[in-house]
């Protein structure tokens, strides 16, 4: 999952699909019409609508029991809640989906191979500095160049007045005068402006001083080379947004800019951060967090300021996803909760089974379980919460025994499984492709054809298949 810098999304106070979805608890309000505990603020086993945003689509997010538990005991204990799951198990939606639920802005920070621990907390741009630095050497090394050659010019013209004989006629005289007068002072070459810039810039850049400023807010200071990073803003987005409109170019940018004076509004409103796939950074990344999960801040050396909770603000919820490519260390997994998303657990099967069977009119037993159908059923109830009355319940259960023929056959030879995410994909393919005008069984008997036709491009992705 692929993210710009422009992270800032915030879903209001008012979620537009909750009338529809029929969620008429208050926020805050107990659920007290069972014994059997359930989540408060998330809601279980219903179709939520994700509004477009960013480079993220507009998609369709339901949370299961054991999801929506693990995100309120994060909430509760102020932990990160790490998510292990093979890629395209829903692990970066499930961090988008509550930020939505619960009324928070929502910030992703994706994590690559060349990311750096620090760079969530905050950058330092050293070559920024010099080069500004830089200009304004070369910039008053020009100044003093005009000068100097501007007084040359005066004393040159002095002097050949003063020799002209007075037996010239005056318009010889004025002739001369002109003709010098029209010589332009020399400008210095490229060459003496770099030697007079590495000249004037001496070796400690701390040491240069703009004349007449004396705030530290101004110059070379390198609290003006700072960037607060996305841990920062979610930390104390107030000295965050003061920081940001001090430092001369900052590196991340927040997706929204809100007014002068309302930065406190924005803390009371809360923040869901997601970072993502924090398993492809090295291992300096995660141990870099231990102070932050730790302590709540951290220390700013460079600007000898800490960041951390501001009293009555809202703990911001951190939701960290790993695809499991690099095991993580230690002191960091006890840092966090963790939430396993393996859809094709039999445990997982077997309690999501149980929460079907709850309402049906006959009486069940454990020998009626069976893991592959369990699948079976999982996928198509998904299907239906992103393809709602798109295909037939054939359709669906054809694209679901791909999925799992090709998921136990990957395991077999240690290949790639494929998971959800091509399973919708293969789906989205199906109801997107040119079709023939037709409908009923003869688009179906159609859909089921394509299928066979096109699944192994969804489904089928390792070397030699």
């Amino acid at each position: 999952m692929e993210q710009e810098s422009y992270r800032f999304i915030y879903y209001g106070h008012t979620n537009p699909y909750k009338e529809e979805q029929g969620h008429n608890q208050k926020q805050g309000e107990l659920d007290m019409s069972s014994d059997e505990p359930r989540p408060q603020n998330i809601r279980v086993g219903q179709r939520i609508k994700l509004a477009r945003c960013q480079s993220w689509d507009e998609s369709f997010h339901i949370f299961d029991e054991e999801s929506a538990f693990a995100i309120e005991m994060a909430l509760a204990t102020g932990r990160p809640l790490l998510v292990r799951g093979e890629p395209g198990s829903g692990k970066s939606q499930l961090a988008r989906a509550a930020a939505q639920e619960l009324d928070r802005y929502f910030i992703a920070e994706s994590i690559t191979v060349a990311s750096e621990g620090r760079d969530l907390l905050w950058k330092y741009d050293p070559v920024a500095r010099l080069s500004e630095a830089q200009t304004q050497a070369a910039e008053s090394a020009m100044r003093q160049q005009r000068r100097t050659s501007r007084r040359e010019g005066k004393e040159m013209q002095m002097p050949i007045a003063e020799t002209l004989s007075d037996q010239q006629s005056d318009t010889t005289r004025k002739k001369k005068i002109a003709r010098h007068r029209k010589k332009k002072p020399s400008r210095p070459s490229n060459k003496n402006i770099y030697q007079l810039t590495r000249s004037t810039v001496p070796k400690k850049i701390d040491r240069i001083e703009i004349p007449g400023v004396k705030d530290k807010n101004y110059g070379l200071h390198p609290g003006n080379f700072i960037s607060p990073g996305v841990m920062w803003w979610v930390s104390d987005c107030v000295s965050a947004y003061r920081q940001y409109k001090r430092c001369h170019y900052p590196f991340y940018t927040p997706g929204f800019l809100y007014e002068e004076n309302d930065e406190l509004e924005t803390a009371e409103r809360g923040f869901v951060l997601l970072i993502d796939e924090i398993d492809k950074a090295d291992s300096s990344l995660p141990n870099t967090l231990l102070e932050v999960l730790g302590n709540g801040g951290f220390h700013i050396p460079m600007l000898d300021e800490s960041v951390g909770m501001a009293s009555g603000i809202k703990k911001p919820l951190v939701i960290i996803t790993t695809n499991e490519e690099e095991e993580l260390p230690a002191a960091f997994v006890r840092r966090c909760l963790v939430l396993n998303l393996h859809f094709d657990d039999k445990e997982y099967l077997r309690s999501w089974w149980q929460q079907q069977m709850e309402n049906v009119s006959f009486p069940i037993t454990s020998d009626d379980f069976s893991q592959e159908k369990t699948l079976i059923l999982w996928l198509i109830k998904r299907a239906e919460i992103h393809f709602q009355g798109v295909f037939s319940d054939r359709v669906k259960i054809k694209a679901a025994k791909l999925l799992i023929k090709d998921r136990q056959a990957a395991q077999r030879f240690g290949r790639v499984k494929p998971g959800q995410a091509e399973f919708l994909d293969l789906l989205k393919a199906l109801r997107n492709m040119p079709a023939p005008k037709c409908s009923g069984e003869a688009l179906e008997q159609y859909q089921l054809a394509l299928l066979k036709k096109i699944s192994r491009y969804a489904l089928a992705k390792s070397a030699g298949e």
